[in-house]
This record gives structure tokens, sequence and C-alpha cells, in this order.
């Protein structure tokens, strides 16, 4: 009896052991970053888990080619990671297959013990920019920003000032000075590295809407983008406007002369190296013609992607840790961005980032939009609209077909796509 007490003794023990282990939950990060980005990622995880005893955060580097499909298939088959970083239309999909997770449920629990941290965070954003976490179709939280970049207004500053140029405030001034450059050079002034985005900016800024969530159907109308599709190509065949690049990048072409300027997100300032001993000038993406403010903010963030009920929540847990008060300004230092979060804009450390920010740095003019950034509903369909709008562009632009037909046949498609 005594040794069999004492074996009952010893498994009793291992099983508390065993018991013990099984409380920890690890959460897994899968991701393509390196330099700056990884080693800000590692070091939050290591913070996070030296911080508490119930979770464990593994930050796994995977291979950036097949990233897409290893993770989608990973997580249909149950041993996929807990989160990933990009954008919120990336959550669209996981969230409509039940792969994805509602943290809104966390919040609510948080909110019921007294603790409003993630609440507070996401309310300090800028109010247009909450479109992009409130914005898909259930209602749910699937995604929050990590950080955020956006587009530039890029610009040959020895040859406007030779011409005695500036750069536009908005799209009535892009036209007036692309055909005045182009009257002086005969070289195209502008080229759009994002067409989407400027279609986009156009339509919030002339209030037409852009999707119409509770009806899944696009909120502009034919007359609002033929007008902007008509113009466009107007000004493409007229010579002020480049639509395709010559060389393989319009950050290559403004280099080397061969268009005036162009809009492309604010990464370009590390790779643009002007020829012919010309300047590059930087500015603010330009508003609208009629004092409606918008600007296209891009917000790449973690997605919360099913495991089992502990470590989802643990993932939660981290990604609050992650993004709260220095440690998110500290994100966005990591990727040379900005906090798109005022709870973390408020703290030292991004206060210092910000007050040195480098001449050659084309942040600031991302900072002088951020007022009034904003962003789109994450819906189903929300992706092909984008890629549909640039589609009919390009045939306006082309000669075939008119603008009206194109405008008409886009709404036809985008509405297609937002009801599948």
């Amino acid at each position: 009896m005594k040794k069999i007490g004492i074996i009952f003794s010893i498994l009793m023990a291992c099983l508390f052991v065993s018991c013990g282990k099984e409380t920890v939950s690890t959460v897994e990060i899968w991701h393509t970053y390196n330099g700056m980005q990884k080693d800000a990622l590692e070091a939050s995880a290591q913070a996070f888990n030296e911080s508490q005893s119930k979770y464990v955060v593994k930050v796994l580097a995977q291979d950036s080619s097949s990233f897409a499909d290893s993770v989608y298939n990973a997580v249909a088959n149950g041993i996929g990671p807990s989160i990933i970083f990009n954008y919120g239309s990336t959550a669209v999909d996981y969230a409509k297959n039940g792969l994805a997770v509602n943290i809104q449920n966390y919040i609510d629990e948080d909110l019921k013990k007294g603790d409003s941290t993630m609440k507070d965070l996401i309310e300090s954003l800028p109010s247009a920019m909450k479109m992009d976490i409130y914005g898909f179709s259930d209602g749910g939280i699937y995604y929050v920003p990590g950080c955020t970049t956006g587009p530039v207004f890029f610009y040959n500053k020895t040859q406007f000032n030779k011409l005695g140029l500036n750069p536009p405030k908005d799209w009535d001034e892009l036209e007036a000075v692309s055909k005045k450059y182009y009257e002086a050079t005969g070289k195209a002034a502008f080229h759009s590295d994002g067409l989407v985005d400027n279609i986009q900016a156009i339509l919030m800024q002339n209030a037409c809407g852009y999707i119409d969530v509770a009806n899944k159907k696009v909120s502009f109308t034919e007359n609002d983008l033929s007008k902007i599709y008509q113009w466009y190509a107007d000004c493409c065949k007229k010579g002020y406007f480049e639509f395709n690049t010559v060389g393989k990048y319009s950050s290559e072409d403004l280099a080397n002369g061969t268009i005036g300027s162009f809009s492309g997100s604010c990464v370009n300032d590390q790779y643009i190296t002007m020829l012919n001993g010309d300047e590059l000038g930087m500015a603010p993406w330009i508003g609208s013609s009629n004092g409606v403010d918008f600007y296209t903010a891009w917000n790449r963030g973690p997605i919360f992607l099913k495991r089992a009920d502990d470590v989802d929540r643990g993932a939660y847990e981290f990604v609050k840790f992650f993004l709260s008060g220095e440690n998110g300004a500290k994100w966005a230092i990591a990727n040379s961005a900005l906090t798109p979060y005022g709870k973390c804009s408020e703290t030292q450390v991004y206060k210092d980032y910000i007050n040195n920010i480098p001449a050659t740095s084309a942040l600031p003019c991302v900072q002088a939009n951020m007022d009034y950034s904003g962003s789109f509903p994450n819906v189903t369909g929300a992706a092909q609209v984008r890629n549909i709008l640039v589609k009919y562009l390009n045939y306006t632009v082309d000669g075939q077909m008119t603008s009206k037909e194109a405008a008409a046949a886009c709404i036809e498609d985008c509405n297609t796509a937002l009801n599948k």
C-alpha cells in the first residue's frame, strides 16, 4: 500500500506538471519581414512572453513567394498561424469562411473587467480610418492597423523650378501644371503609380461615395465615374499624363527625366536617385478641387486567424500589448512609417522620431494628410472592385470603350463582385 501511495503521488505530480504546461498556450506569428521589422517583431514577442506566463508567442519567418497560399491552406486545416500581417482586405476571405477571429468579443470581455486598452486604442484612430476596422460586412473586427503609409507626390524639382511650377494642391491644378510642363518640355508631366487609389480619392473628394455595404453595391453613379474616366483619358490623349511606365517603375521614369512627376507610395523615397543633375521634390498628395478632404491611407496590420479558443485569446492579448503606447510607436518606427493611433503618437519615443525624420524622407508628406486620412469597407468583392475600376479606365484610355460604356460596365461588374 505504501508503494502504491508513492506511485500515486508521483503520477499526480506528473499530471500536475503536465496540466501546468498545457495551460501555456502557444501563439504563432508567421511573417516575411526582415531587418528592422523582423528584429522589432521578435523583440515585442520576447517582451510579451516575459510580461506574463499564460501565453508564449513564437515568431516564425516564412518564404515570401508562396506565403499567401501556405497561410490559407494551413489555417483551413487548423495548423496555421494565429497572426499574419497584411491589409484588412486580406482578412475578408478568412472571415467569410469562418477562419478569422472576431476580437470584438474579447474587447467586450475586457470592458466588463474595466480594461479599455484595445477600445481606447481603436477610438484614437482618425474617424474616417475606422472604416478599415469596422467595415466588415458582419460588423466583426478581424484585423487592426499596425502602421500607416500612403501616396505622395514625387516630382522633378529642378524642372518644376525652371518652369516656375509648384506642386499641385488639387486635381484642377494637376491638370494645369501638367499642361504647362508638357507644352514646355514635350514630355508627360504625370504618371499614376496607383490608379485605383487616385480614382478612389476623386470619388470620395467629390462626395460620390464608394461601397454601399448594406445593399452590396457601389455608391457612385455611372455619371460620376464616366466623368472621371473621361477626364483622365483626355489628359493622357493630350500628352499631359503618361498612362504606362516606359521603364519598369514610375520612380525609374522620374529619375531619368521621362516624366515630370508621379503619385506613389511614400517608400519610393528610398529608391529614387535622380539623374542628369536634377533634384527630387516631394509634396503631400493632392486634395479635392471642391474642398472635400479625403486621403487614402494604407494600413498594414495584424489579422486574427483561428486556432483554438485559448490560443485565439492569446493572439488578442499579444496584439493589445504590441500596439499599445511605446510598443505601437516602435513598430511604426521599425517600418519607417507612421502610427495611425493617437495613443501611440502621444508617446515621447514617437515624438522624438517625428521631430528627427530626415529631410530625404517622404513621411512628413503623409503626415500632412493624416487628419483626413480614410479607408474603405472590408467586404466580399472589395478587392475585385479595385481591379475592376482600373480595368475599365484602361479600356477608356485605349479607346476600346467610351467613358459612359466603361462606367456602366464597371458598375455592373462591381455589383456582381459585391454579391458573390
